[in-house]
């Protein structure tokens, strides 16, 4: 016990072993969902599910500990859903670049970022980047989120006429499960059940292998896949596509917004407004976040950075980087039971993306509607990002609409260089975007 307050400072941060266990419980048992997602997003990108999941949990536990042990904060460390939907969805599936040259450019972003992080440059460009365009992006993310589960549910699907959607078939057991998870997942979150995610997956799960739609794996425990061929699968030759710059930008445009938007979100407990020391210590997490998005692509996964979900332990009275290392164990020992995590079927954890996506888009109540010039482009920007099926399109299309606006409106005075700058390299990056594809 000794060591740990002299390594963590738990009374000088008031709180004990025991409250520190509690709080990792508690962000485990929130983001828990991750061990599934993220692999089944980096799936379609042909990355092995089994490989994947061994890297997720790895890089939770390796990131969590640094940083633990660099800022000692009580932030998990993890692969943002929004990223890794971005690389699968967009990078890969939309403009054709291959997994190994989107690496490339998250290793690229992250070594720019530290440098960025050290010089104290970083938290600066996020500083001055329109506070409603920022929230249109989340929002945007969010409802990609939502689209995204109620395909992989069955609720919508892709048709190849004219019309872009179609209902699903609510008749079928698939769909019928997916809206009974979903359901029974909001019950219990609102009952305030912390493993709502991960009972509603298990049950929905078991009710699939009672209608003979799930097979039931051979064995329940198994050693976890081999990261072999997950590791250094960066390919820098992509580096001579003329379409790598823009998509560079992008993804460090997102690795950017994200890792420093979360550490300055989390540095405050929600319930009280009580701050753990925001301003002394959020360097030193950033320094944190940008090692390990140097790491994840060399693991072979997508951007990582603090947790949102973190926020859930800190409620519970997470205040040091014990809550982040427990986190890091617990992910950890998930692995031996990758059998039973393998035959989840995509109603059983798609509800749970819906879920999150629901959360992010909360966030649109703090658009500031009593202005058009802020809140048009904020919400012309979710929907690009929605209706092209693009994000990246999105988000730089927000960049070009918001100081047009703003500057033919009269309020130039509300823009900086930054958006400035911004507005000329998203410019550059529809003339460069290959439509063929």
């Amino acid at each position: 016990m000794e060591f740990l307050e002299k390594i963590f400072k738990l009374e000088e941060n008031g709180t004990t072993v025991k409250t520190e266990l509690l709080a990792g419980l508690t962000t485990f048992f929130t983001m828990s969902y991750l061990l599934i997602l993220s692999p089944k997003l980096l799936e379609y990108t042909g990355l092995d599910f089994s490989s994947t999941l061994t890297v997720t949990a790895l890089l939770v536990f390796i990131c969590s500990i640094i940083m633990a042990f660099v800022a000692n904060r009580p932030y998990a460390v993890a692969p943002f859903l929004g990223e890794t939907a971005f690389i699968s969805l967009t990078v890969v599936s939309s403009l054709g670049f291959s997994i190994k040259t989107a690496f490339a450019a998250i290793l690229i972003s992250g070594i720019i970022l530290l440098i960025m992080t050290l010089t104290n440059i970083r938290n600066y460009i996020v500083q001055q980047i329109p506070e409603n365009i920022k929230i249109s992006f989340c929002t945007g993310l969010g409802l990609f989120f939502i689209f995204i589960a109620l395909r992989d549910i069955g609720i919508v699907n892709f048709t190849p006429n004219n019309i872009p959607l179609e209902i699903g078939d609510f008749t079928t057991m698939p769909v019928i499960l997916g809206i009974f998870c979903f359901i029974l997942q909001i019950v219990l979150i609102n009952r305030g059940n912390k493993a709502a995610i991960i009972i509603s997956i298990a049950i929905t799960t078991l009710l699939g292998i009672i209608i003979g739609d799930v097979e039931l794996p051979t064995k329940i425990i198994s050693v976890p896949a081999s990261i072999s061929s997950s590791l250094f699968q960066i390919d820098f030759s992509g580096l001579l596509n003329k379409n790598f710059i823009p998509m560079l930008f992008v993804i460090f445009l997102l690795v950017n917004i994200d890792t420093a938007g979360a550490i300055i979100g989390l540095s405050y407990k929600t319930k009280d407004k009580e701050t753990i020391n925001p301003d002394n210590g959020n360097k030193k997490a950033m320094i944190a976040d940008s090692i390990s998005v140097i790491l994840a692509p060399i693991m072979g996964t997508t951007t990582p950075g603090a947790y949102l979900d973190s926020m859930t332990g800190i409620s519970a009275g997470g205040r040091t980087g014990l809550t982040a290392i427990i986190v890091g164990c617990l992910f950890l020992f998930g692995l031996i039971f990758t059998p039973l995590i393998k035959i989840i079927p995509s109603y059983a954890y798609a509800p749970a993306l819906l879920y999150v996506g629901i959360l992010m888009t909360t966030v649109i109540t703090k658009i500031d509607f009593s202005d058009l010039s802020e809140y048009a482009p904020a919400i012309l920007t979710i929907c690009i990002m929605i209706f092209t099926y693009n994000i990246g399109a999105g988000i730089i299309a927000g960049f070009i609409i918001y100081p047009v606006v703003k500057l033919l409106c009269g309020q130039k005075r509300k823009t900086n260089i930054i958006t400035w700058i911004m507005f000329v390299i998203s410019i550059l990056f529809f003339i460069a975007y290959p439509y063929q594809l």
